[in-house]
């Protein structure tokens, strides 16, 4: 049985093969997410954008494409976004970043990284300053106008 589930998600991945690499999915997180806080201390200069997200999430799915606008409007020396599903089923992960035509890396956490960084609800957006300081964190749905407007205030920083 757990056989077959691999042979399937071999050919699932194979088929979505040329999407998940446009989605910049980017494999799992490290046990404690040091992929994100490596990636902050490296975008200095940049506004920081963190998504916490799941496929079977609602409000997550709402986001996501306001995410995907904000990124094509600001040019990626200005800013660093960074998507980190908490999907349990790899499946379903790899078949919504598939479609989801994602524009900026995501990365599907191992079970810690939730722990790890409190998230206590999803959709979770936190944001980072130009200098790497957290300057905002965001439970449940936060509108891509209102994220806009926060990642302006600090892009000159």
């Amino acid at each position: 049985m757990k056989k077959l589930r691999l042979i399937i998600l071999a050919l699932v991945l194979a088929a979505c093969a040329p999407a998940v690499a446009q989605a910049q999915v980017q494999g799992q997180l490290t046990a404690s997410g040091q992929d994100i806080v490596k990636a902050v201390s490296q975008a200095r200069g940049k506004v920081v954008v963190v998504n916490f997200w799941a496929s079977w999430c609602g409000p997550c799915r709402q986001e996501i494409p306001e995410l995907i606008e904000l990124r094509k409007r600001i040019p990626a020396d200005k800013l660093l976004i960074i998507g980190v599903s908490l999907d349990q089923d790899q499946n379903m992960y790899a078949m919504f970043t598939a479609k989801a035509g994602f524009n900026y890396p995501v990365y599907m956490a191992t079970p810690d990284v939730g722990p790890a960084f409190s998230i206590r609800a999803i959709p979770r957006t936190v944001v980072y300053s130009p200098k790497g300081e957290m300057i905002h964190s965001e439970e449940g749905y936060y509108p891509g106008e209102e994220l806009e407007l926060l990642i302006k205030k600090y892009m000159g920083a």
